[in-house]
């Protein structure tokens, strides 16, 4: 069994791979390469990437989500601070 983290993704309202949220991310917006995908519109406006790539979402085992187990959403205190934190320039 693989060791990936599980989370509940607000954007597209559904519990998502913290790697698949890490693809999905590097896709082209707007007109895709022959054979490409583009980018989807929940990640194209979504303001998770700082907490999901520094670990601060809830997140639960691949193991654990398959035996029932379900992540919390991230709080709303939490996205508003990680979108704070990415509009100031450092």
């Amino acid at each position: 069994m693989s060791k990936e983290l599980m989370f509940f993704c607000i954007p597209q309202g559904a519990y998502m791979g913290v790697s698949n949220c890490q693809k999905l991310r590097k896709r082209p917006v707007g007109k895709a390469p022959a054979g490409g995908q583009t980018k989807l519109r929940a990640c194209e406006k979504c303001e998770m990437h700082g907490l999901v790539d520094s670990a601060k979402v809830p997140t639960v085992s691949m193991a654990s989500y398959l035996s029932g187990s379900r992540p919390k959403p991230a709080s709303k205190q939490a996205l508003a601070s990680a979108a704070r934190a990415e509009a100031v320039p450092a």
